[in-house]
């Protein structure tokens, strides 16, 4: 009577493990895919690429401008894009407001770079 208790737990631990182990592989690659999208120069589109305009205001959230970048198509994780910006020269890393052309084949230090410069707005 109890014999089919050891084969029915024995397919419970493969099924168990098996889901452990994919979930892992999972876990791995987009662990992976931030950190590239973090030190690599990442480019949404590859150039020429096609010119975004952004608006940033002066009470706009830097997470909030990531998250208009994304939307836009200017970057490809909002997320990413906010740990690169704390990676880089933080004393730097104030956003003037003003109207931006990008382009979506800049990389994150690119775009960085021109919203953190006030000359790198439109006028």
């Amino acid at each position: 009577m109890n014999s089919w208790k050891p084969a029915a737990m024995t397919s419970v631990y493969i099924v168990l493990y098996s889901l452990l182990v994919l979930g892992s592989v999972a876990l791995c690659l987009h662990g992976y895919r931030f950190c590239y999208n973090i030190f690599a120069d990442v480019r949404v589109e590859d150039a020429p690429g096609k010119e975004i305009s952004v608006e940033v205001h002066s009470t706009d959230a830097f997470g909030n401008i990531a998250a208009r970048l994304q939307d836009r198509g200017v970057i490809h994780d909002r997320y990413s894009f906010l740990v690169r910006a704390k990676l880089m020269n933080t004393e730097r890393n104030k956003i003037y407001a003003g109207k931006y052309t990008l382009n979506d084949s800049m990389t994150y230090e690119q775009i960085l770079n021109r919203l953190t410069v006030s000359e790198g707005f439109d006028q």
